[in-house]
């Protein structure tokens, strides 16, 4: 079975993607981590959530795949003996001497994305460091199962994961100085500032100091977000990981996206898989994204049909709407208390975010007011809502609303 590995931002990420069906989270401290616009992990939230997924028989991976430079090397060793004691499963790096360190403490280590392994012989270089390689974003389906070919053929055990869903960037496997050439923001660091994202105008200049506008504000460096819910079996063929992007998105999104692959993994099993297209294909719309592509699997490098050059950000038509604040979970009978902020009715789909809960997804069935069910409640009105799973006092609900 193909490992399903979820972005944890934190505790609270950590938590929705193991109640929603990952079997690993990736995730990064406030130090030496790609995301560090991302809220994070301090060290006592880390201890926390490696107890809390070794309770579930998961696992955590913690990402210290920064560039490392000489006055980085004694954090670095701090960050390792941390991760040793504290029980990380595995760390992902791109340094090759924060590989040999991890390696020489006994920490399984993964070979980041950015190592932009892109052929058999890398991958074999990388296996002598690396249980596993995250394999470069910029290979083809067709050179992805040629390197698994040659890996085999030559008895060599390593693992590889692949990026299934999220966000692109028209760097080498991530690795980019546009922001530090820009806004002295070091993206190789963790710190990208995505000025690839804004808006951009194109001139083409002559030597005879004419010019001509080729591109009046278009997003030209902003690729679609990647999705291959259409294409899992040909992945599980190639791949033993797959990975959903998004350590720096909201709940909602690692909630959907780890329940929807989840349900597509095991569907391929029970064989609905091919009915269910449509179905995934429409919940993976609710979720933040720059529309939809398959990134360099079917096409390499050498197109750009990829870009989405019209809108900025987020094309999802449905919006996050805050309708109110839980007031008390009553576990017996299954019931929500919330004090509305926004009119609920019947049929609504809420999402149901706490620090513990994590993100939960409902669909309203039963409104009560009074013990007296009603098909609509307005807002300033406390209400009675059946829910399916466990909520908690001060838990947020929100609906979807279609734009």
């Amino acid at each position: 079975m193909v490992e399903l590995l979820s972005p944890a931002r934190d505790l609270t990420g950590l938590i929705t993607a193991f109640n929603n069906g990952a079997d690993s989270v990736y995730c990064g401290l406030k130090e030496m981590s790609m995301r560090k616009t991302a809220k994070n992990f301090d060290r006592n939230e880390l201890i926390e959530g490696i107890k809390f997924a070794h309770s579930k028989n998961k696992r955590v991976y913690l990402c210290t795949n920064t560039v490392v430079y000489e006055n980085d090397v004694s954090k670095l060793t701090e960050i390792l003996e941390f991760a040793k004691s504290s029980e990380v499963d595995a760390v992902i790096v791109n340094d090759i001497g924060a590989m040999i360190l991890a390696g020489e403490m006994g920490i399984e280590v993964h070979a980041s994305v950015q190592n932009n392994i892109t052929n058999s012989n890398t991958a074999k270089f990388y296996s002598k460091f690396a249980k596993r390689a995250v394999l470069s974003r910029e290979l083809t389906l067709t050179q992805i199962k040629e390197i698994k070919k040659n890996l085999k053929s030559k008895n060599i055990d390593l693992e590889l994961e692949g990026f299934i869903h999220g966000a692109l960037c028209t760097a080498i496997s991530g690795r980019c100085f546009l922001s530090s050439y820009l806004f002295n923001k070091n993206a190789n660091c963790g710190d990208c500032l995505q000025p690839c994202r804004r808006n951009w105008k194109l001139i083409n200049e002559h030597s005879d100091g004419t010019h001509e506008l080729l591109c009046n504000g278009k997003y030209l460096l902003s690729p679609k977000d990647l999705s291959m819910i259409e294409y899992v079996p040909e992945l599980i063929e190639v791949f033993d990981c797959f990975k959903i992007e998004g350590r720096a998105k909201n709940l909602d999104y690692v909630m959907r996206a780890t329940k929807i692959y989840r349900e597509a993994i095991d569907s391929i099993f029970d064989g609905s898989y091919f009915e269910k297209i449509p179905k995934f294909k429409a919940e993976l719309e609710k979720v933040y994204n720059r529309g939809y592509d398959t990134g360099f699997y079917f096409r390499g490098t050498s197109c750009n049909s990829d870009i989405q050059y019209e809108f900025e950000g987020n094309i999802s038509r449905y919006k996050k709407v805050e309708v109110g604040i839980a007031l008390n979970y009553y576990k017996k009978a299954g019931v929500l208390e919330v004090f509305l902020t926004n009119d609920l009715k019947i049929g609504d789909e809420i999402l149901i975010i706490g620090n513990t809960t994590g993100c939960i997804e409902e669909k309203v069935t039963s409104i009560q007011i009074d013990g007296k069910n009603i098909e609509c409640a307005k807002k300033g009105q406390n209400v009675g809502i059946k829910i399916s799973s466990l909520a908690r006092e001060n838990d947020k609900v929100y609906y979807l609303k279609n734009k």
